[in-house]
């Protein structure tokens, strides 16, 4: 595998991760999650 190839295919599961954190976190109507936390990001 090339590196370059090998850099967009771990970019792509760390952004999937993220996104996914961010639902688990914020949830989908921005409130809270299925976590139960309200997460308010710092402004």
């Amino acid at each position: 595998m090339p590196p370059s190839l090998r850099k967009a295919v771990a970019a792509a599961i760390g952004g999937g991760a993220i996104a996914i954190a961010s639902v688990l976190i914020t949830g989908p109507s921005g409130d809270d999650g299925l976590e139960g936390v309200s997460y308010i990001p710092y402004k």
